[in-house]
């Protein structure tokens, strides 16, 4: 599943000697945030549990030192930030891309899905929410994994929010053929830390973010008729 990034354009580029990742804002940044922000806040309501994403103001903050150094404390790794200034963000270049390219190209296994799982459990049991946890948002480098695109986090305990976690990450990989083992990983990552199975919107969310950003219509349609109902938390 192929997302693009809406709200800057991302390059590589050496700085001082170092190879680094500069994101600047695009013109249309906070436009296509409240259009994120409307669809977040729309799914909600369609499924009776209303819910508010971060403010667009919020959505800058989480991406500085504080936000950073709270993932750092729930042993959550990020990139280490550079410098965040005038709609210019830069951090430091993770070397083995990001998770949904890493396992299309054949770089890693279902290991790094249970990292995610994990990652997402640990956010839970502090009261947050990444809200935005695509596959993509996270990066690799060998076992360990980087989350990044840290803005849309909020501290939220609800059952929408949780679902959206779990749900938005599940529909990011949907158009994989080994769907089925990423999945079993990223539960079993995911209970080890929070001791009970995916929040029960989980697989309603990612059933219709995946109608919306599928790249493979017959791949999505295959895994989506297998049975994850042993996932969910009654």
């Amino acid at each position: 599943m192929y997302f693009v990034n809406w709200q800057r354009n991302v390059s590589v580029e050496d700085r001082d000697g170092r190879k680094l990742v500069v994101k600047r804002d695009k013109s249309t940044k906070i436009f296509h945030e409240y259009v994120l922000s409307g669809t977040f806040a729309s799914i909600s309501l369609l499924l009776a549990h209303p819910s508010t994403p971060p403010s667009p103001e919020m959505v800058t903050e989480n991406e500085g030192l504080e936000m950073r150094k709270m993932l750092d404390g729930l042993d959550i790794p990020t990139p280490k930030l550079i410098s965040l200034k005038d709609g210019e963000l830069v951090e430091e270049y993770i070397e083995g891309g990001d998770l949904y390219r890493a396992v299309t190209e054949g770089k890693i296994d279902a290991f790094h899905f249970a990292v995610a799982g994990k990652m997402t459990g640990k956010m839970h049991n502090a009261g947050y929410a990444f809200i935005d946890n695509k596959a993509q948002n996270y990066l690799v480098r060998e076992n360990r994994l980087y989350r990044t695109d840290l803005g849309f986090i909020k501290k939220d305990t609800s059952v929408f929010s949780r679902s959206m976690d779990i749900g938005s990450f599940l529909a990011s990989i949907m158009d994989i053929s080994e769907y089925r083992d990423m999945e079993k990983a990223f539960y079993e990552g995911y209970v080890s830390e929070t001791k009970s199975g995916f929040a029960y919107l989980s697989l309603v969310i990612r059933n219709i973010l995946s109608v919306g950003f599928s790249s493979d219509s017959r791949t999505v349609l295959r895994n989506m008729l297998l049975d994850s109902s042993s996932l969910i938390r009654i």
